[in-house]
């Protein structure tokens, strides 16, 4: 009878080590992060025709501890051509950003820093708009990060009081000043 016992708490101890191991194993697996899924990006400046226009660079760069700091090794950034004007039944026009970023060998790399994307078009008002968005910390870019694709997914939603008409040009352009004071630049269009 004594043995019987020992060998059921020896049963009940190595399921509970099993389970434990699964939880720790499963903690451990990290779920992909869908930077589609964040909350739009709303302007944060604007300026109409005969305004000065919004500053290529964000007005204050971001002050972040070495410890939180995301990795920078991109020497040239560009707007990818699936960057794309996103219309949904029920939702928000959006405009759909995406940035690749390469190292000095052409590999993809890291961006690091405070972004700002300028909206400009002719016929809408206001003209321009200006959308921010901090890279700064680890989690400031991941949050933002297509690890498949390799590409930064920024979704802007834009509020015009007049929109541009559909088939207009849109001019973006986005400037980074990364950490150490580096400026990346791209631009492209997209047709409205």
């Amino acid at each position: 009878m004594a043995a019987l016992d020992r060998l059921r708490v020896a049963c009940i101890m190595a399921s509970m080590t099993a389970l434990s191991v699964g939880a720790l194993v499963a903690s451990c697996v990290s779920v992909p992060i869908d930077p589609t899924a964040n909350i739009p990006i709303r302007a944060s400046e604007s300026a109409d025709e005969g305004d000065p226009l919004p500053a290529a660079l964000s007005p204050v760069a971001s002050k972040v501890a070495a410890d939180e700091r995301a990795p920078h090794r991109a020497v040239a950034m560009v707007i990818s051509k699936l960057s794309r004007i996103e219309r949904v039944a029920g939702a928000p026009i959006l405009i759909d950003v995406r940035l690749d970023a390469v190292d000095a060998s052409g590999e993809p790399a890291p961006l690091a820093g405070d972004l700002r994307i300028v909206s400009t078009s002719s016929r809408c008002e206001p003209r321009h708009l200006a959308f921010d968005v901090a890279l700064a910390t680890k989690r400031q870019a991941e949050k933002r990060y297509d690890a498949t694709l390799q590409q930064y997914v920024l979704r802007l939603q834009p509020e015009w009081d007049v929109e541009p008409l559909v088939g207009d040009e849109l001019n973006l352009t986005a400037t980074l000043t990364a950490l150490d004071g580096s400026v990346l630049e791209a631009t492209t269009r997209l047709t409205w």
